[in-house]
């Protein structure tokens, strides 16, 4: 009997692609799951098989070699990425994200690039043994072509029957489905995977079925006080409007904003009730922008301001855009489009800036750049800003001065005191700062231009942090002129002013920033998510300090703010709440979520307990999950079907 030989070619591609799976997830999830490891090695195997089997026809062993060079390459160089962007950005990156922005973002490329840890370049090893393979070791590449093709097809079959395999509370496949987790996709199916299931995902998504969980709420203790309002809103209208809709997404939308609770008035209704409101989201701020000896009128405002011990700054796929179209909107952002740019010019009539228009404000935006990453041109006047301020629209002022690298924060606030000083009536002015941007690393005109200063006091510092330090020094000129003039123009007192951060600093040592906020201005910082924590600052020069404890994020600022100044609004209208009316979830990115009680990691479904003596029973988990679902799905639902712009007429309520 003739022996029958088997093709085993594909061996050459299997061994280097499977290495290359095993390092990433070593280096990225610390380890790998059995079924995660199943599919992975079935996935592997189907690739490498159906990649030899079209080459087999060709006479030329070496069009399997160009091939398999081309693709171990590739996917080496891809991995490498991934592992960057996510230790930069907290997130994978796709081509749905990325491709938007990928021009703009092109000139930083070296920067990500330096960034590394030395760990990632063993993704290259993937290559380094294709190539030692195909030169040291000689597998059998003759043999019938069905035998390979049986493999194959069986392969595929089998890696599609466990595709959802090891599914805890959330089925993975349907996640695959939906594309909605871009690490649980990596983690569970593979890096290589997930590369063509990225692409696919730009053409072809399974539609979200949208299943809204009722929430058991538990009970609250009430705190007996006088309050003389009480917040009572008609939804005659919208209950019109709901039972004529024939959307069902509408539907959906309708019939939970409408169950959601309509919070009543606290200690905090109206204190600045027709103040003037000027919000600042500060690019890359962090606690360390606190210096008590740098930024002396910073620190003045933090420890003399509102301040917020547990607030959070999500770090999502698209940072500083989407940081601040949440701080306008409430709403949680897509996680697999850039958001502000997917939505540009749809109107958000509940939108804070909105609020503020209807209240009677002249509401204005300023940024020191220009639409180079977000189309602010468009984005800014749908959530209702009268006029809108760019870099190309200040430097129309033949006197300011042009500087290498980002421009200057106290310039940008020269320039919005000079459109508060033309504004007749209540103002709400935004300023969008860009000075403190990276990079750190390298010579800049505003990074090195408080370097002496900064060394006095940090001698022993990094000279990134030094760099950022320096930035935030210009920041902080601007807001001394900023309370210089308020005073001189007697409007100080009534004037209320916000601070909040859009990330963390990117491309800094995490461990050392960390490390310099604990020992100065924020002792309690750390764990995986103390990078996360920010400073938020709410200022009025009559008000006494004080430091509010409760879980709060980027989500819950405009019904915070809403109620502070006590503007006409619906807060079930918002996926955030008012942060004085008591202790709430925050939600990070991926659905992840933290609290005064844990934190809670969604990839592996597993809550972690800051108490030893106070762990949380799965009903509470899943209580906590299925809002946070909710929230995500509606948020979801409303950008999808530019709910409010239908709904204009809800949005101010009567």
């Amino acid at each position: 009997m003739k022996k029958v030989k088997f093709d085993l070619r594909f061996l050459y591609l299997f061994i280097p692609l499977f290495l290359l799976e095993v390092l990433f997830h070593l280096i990225q999830f610390k380890g790998i799951d059995f079924f995660s490891f199943l599919r992975i090695l079935l996935f592997i195997s189907f690739l490498s098989f159906f990649v030899a089997l079209i080459c087999k026809p060709f006479k030329s062993k070496k069009v399997f070699y160009i091939l398999g060079i081309i693709l171990t390459l590739w996917f080496s160089i891809y991995s490498f990425v991934e592992l960057i962007f996510k230790n930069s950005m907290n997130d994978f990156y796709s081509f749905g994200t990325v491709s938007d922005g990928a021009l703009r973002i092109a000139q930083y490329v070296p920067i990500f690039i330096s960034s590394a840890k030395p760990a990632y370049y063993l993704c290259f090893l993937c290559v380094i043994v294709f190539l030692l393979l195909h030169h040291f070791v000689r597998f059998n590449e003759k043999g019938p072509f069905q035998l390979p093709a049986i493999f194959c097809i069986l392969s595929f079959l089998l890696l599609v029957a466990s595709m959802n395999l090891g599914s805890g509370v959330n089925s993975i496949l349907k996640i695959y489905g939906t594309f909605s987790n871009k690490t649980i996709l990596i983690d569970k199916y593979g890096i290589e995977h997930f590369f063509f299931r990225d692409l696919s995902a730009l053409s072809f998504t399974v539609p979200e079925t949208i299943e809204i969980i009722e929430e058991e709420t538990e009970p609250v203790e009430q705190i007996v006080e006088v309050i003389q309002k009480k917040r009572e809103i008609d939804d005659s209208q919208w209950k019109n409007i709901a039972q004529a809709e024939e959307n069902a997404n509408m539907q959906t939308i309708d019939k939970y904003l409408m169950a959601k609770t309509i919070t009543q008035p606290n200690e905090k209704t109206g204190i600045f009730e027709d103040y003037n409101f000027i919000y600042f989201m500060v690019e890359a701020g962090d606690y360390l922008m606190i210096d008590k000896h740098l930024t002396p009128t910073l620190y003045k405002m933090y420890n003399q301001g509102f301040t917020f011990a547990n607030h959070y700054t999500p770090l999502y796929s698209c940072a500083t855009g989407e940081s601040e179209l949440v701080s306008y909107l409430s709403l949680f952002p897509y996680v697999n489009v850039c958001t502000p740019n997917y939505i540009a010019g749809i109107s958000y009539y509940e939108a804070l800036p909105y609020l503020f228009k209807n209240a009677g404000y002249s509401t204005f935006a300023l940024h020191n750049w220009r639409d180079e990453f977000y189309e602010r041109s468009s984005i800014l006047p749908a959530v209702g800003f009268d006029a809108y301020y760019d870099i190309d629209e200040i430097w129309k002022d033949a006197s300011i001065q042009h500087t290498n690298g980002w421009q200057s924060d106290a310039m940008l606030i020269d320039q919005a005191i000079k459109h508060i000083d033309e504004t007749d009536g209540k103002f709400f002015c935004d300023i969008i700062t860009s000075v403190m941007h990276f990079p750190y690393d390298e010579s800049s005109y505003w990074g090195d231009y408080y370097l002496d200063e900064v060394n006095a006091y940090h001698p022993d510092w990094d000279i990134k942090f030094k760099r950022y330090m320096s930035k935030c020094m210009d920041f902080d000129k601007g807001l001394e002129t900023l309370l210089n003039y308020l005073d001189e123009k007697g409007i100080a007192d009534n004037t209320v002013i916000c601070i909040y951060p859009d990330h963390r600093p990117y491309w800094m040592d995490y461990d050392k920033l960390m490390e310099y906020t604990r020992a100065s201005i924020d002792p309690k910082r750390s764990g995986e998510n103390g990078i996360y924590r920010s400073p938020f600052i709410i200022y009025n020069r009559a008000s006494k300090a004080e430091v509010n404890y409760n879980y709060c994020s980027t989500l819950d600022h405009v019904p915070t703010i809403a109620n502070l100044f006590n503007l006409n609004y619906d807060p079930r209208l918002y996926m955030g709440s008012d942060i004085y009316d008591g202790e709430k979830t925050v939600i990070l990115a991926n659905g992840n979520w933290i609290n005064a009680r844990g934190f809670y990691d969604a990839t592996n479904e597993k809550f972690t307990s800051y108490d030893s003596n106070d762990e949380a029973d799965e009903a509470y988990i899943s209580r906590i999950n299925n809002s946070v679902q909710n929230t995500i799905k509606i948020s979801y639902l409303i950008m999808d079907e530019d709910y409010f712009a239908k709904r204009i007429s809800i949005c101010t309520p009567q």
